[in-house]
C-alpha cells in the first residue's frame, strides 16, 4: 500500500482488508506492523495514530484470572506484541481507535478486566455473537451512546433521537471492570459495555462492534474520520516542531 507524505500514518497489526479500506477511505494511510520486522516502541516513531483490530481473545492471565474458560482462544505471541503496542500508544498519547478484541485489549492494558464468556456468565440473554458470522454487516442489536462523550459527537449523524445506533456483533467477551481513567461511551440494552473512551486524551476510543465492515456505506465513518483527523493534527504538530524555521 503506497504511503502519501501528506496523509497521516495509522499503525495497524493483524488487519483484515476492511480495516485498511476504512482507514484509507477516511483519509489516512495504514502501516501494517509485523512483530518480526517492527520492534516496539520504535515502530511508532513515524506513525501518527494506532488502530487495534479484532481477533482471538486476550489471555485471562493478563487481568488476573487464574482459570481460563473453555471457550477462550488465545494467541500469546499476539498478546505480547499488542500489549506493547497499546501501552506505547497510551504513553505517547497517540490517537487510538480500538475495535472488538482491540477494546478488550485496551481496557486490560490500562488496568481493567473482562467477562471471559458472556453466555455462560449469565450476564445477558441478548445474543452478542451472531451465528451468521459470515454476514459481516448483519445488524444484531442497538446500543445507547452516552451523551457528551467523544463517541456521541462522532456518531451524531447515525444516531436516533434517543441516542441509539444499531450495530453488528461478533463477540463473546466484554469489558467487566472499566480501566481507571476511562468511561463508558455506549452500552447494550442488557448493560454490557459496548464502548469505552479516555477523557482528556487526544483521541482514545474503543468499540465492541465492527464498524470497519460498513466502510462502503459509511454508517460508522465518523469513527475512522475522527481517528484520522486527530492523527493528522498530531502529524502537523510533529512536522512543525521537527522543521526549524527558515529566514
Amino acid at each position: 500500500m503506497t504511503v502519501s507524505p501528506d496523509r497521516p500514518i495509522i499503525a495497524v497489526a493483524w488487519p483484515r482488508p476492511d480495516y485498511l479500506r476504512a482507514v484509507v477511505r477516511a483519509g489516512g494511510d495504514a502501516r501494517v506492523l509485523r512483530p518480526g520486522q517492527d520492534p516496539l516502541p520504535g515502530a511508532l516513531d513515524r506513525c501518527d495514530g494506532v488502530l487495534l483490530t479484532g481477533g482471538v481473545d486476550v489471555d485471562p492471565v493478563h487481568y488476573g484470572d487464574s482459570e481460563r474458560h473453555h471457550t477462550v482462544e488465545i494467541d500469546s505471541h499476539r498478546d505480547e506484541y499488542e500489549f506493547a503496542l497499546t501501552r506505547a500508544a497510551l504513553d505517547r498519547d497517540l490517537p487510538l481507535l480500538a475495535i472488538c478484541r482491540g477494546v478488550q485489549l485496551l481496557n486490560v492494558a490500562a488496568g481493567g478486566t473482562l467477562v471471559q464468556d458472556i453466555p455462560s456468565s449469565g450476564a445477558s440473554p441478548l445474543v452478542h455473537r451472531r451465528p451468521s458470522a459470515r454476514v459481516k454487516r448483519a445488524d444484531a442489536h442497538h446500543v445507547r451512546v452516552t451523551p457528551k462523550t467523544l463517541l456521541f459527537s462522532l456518531l451524531s449523524k447515525a444516531m436516533s433521537s434517543t441516542g441509539d445506533v444499531v450495530v453488528n456483533s461478533r463477540h463473546h467477551q466484554s469489558v467487566r471492570t472499566i480501566a481507571p481513567g476511562f468511561v463508558t461511551a455506549a452500552a447494550a440494552p442488557d448493560g454490557i459495555v459496548e464502548a469505552i473512551e479516555k477523557p482528556g486524551a487526544t483521541f482514545c476510543l474503543g468499540v465492541q462492534w465492527h464498524p470497519e465492515n460498513y466502510w462502503r456505506t459509511g454508517e460508522f465513518s465518523g469513527l475512522f474520520e475522527g481517528l484520522v483527523t486527530a492523527a493528522a493534527a498530531r502529524r502537523a504538530a510533529r512536522h512543525s516542531t521537527a522543521t526549524p524555521p527558515s529566514f
